[in-house]
C-alpha cells in the first residue's frame, strides 16, 4: 500500500517536472513550439496513466477512496 501511494507521488512529481520544462520551452524560445508540444504531451499522457492507476487502486482495494465529512 505504501508503495503504491509512493508511485503516485512520484508520477505527480514527474507531471509537474514535465508542466516546467514545457513553460521552460516556452520562456526560452518562442520558436521551441515543437518541445513545448512533445512537453505538454508526455505531461497528458502521465496524468492519465495516474488516473488509471488510481481507479485501478481504488478498484483492487489497495487505497480507500472516501468521500468528504466521513
Amino acid at each position: 500500500m505504501l508503495l503504491f501511494k509512493l508511485i503516485i507521488v512520484i508520477l505527480l512529481i514527474f507531471i509537474l517536472v514535465s508542466l516546467f520544462t514545457a513553460l521552460y520551452y516556452m520562456v526560452k524560445s518562442p520558436d521551441n513550439a515543437a518541445s513545448v508540444a512533445k512537453s505538454l504531451t508526455i505531461r497528458i499522457g502521465l496524468s492519465l496513466f495516474l488516473l488509471l492507476l488510481i481507479f485501478v487502486g481504488a478498484k483492487f482495494g489497495v487505497i480507500m477512496p472516501h468521500g468528504f465529512g466521513e
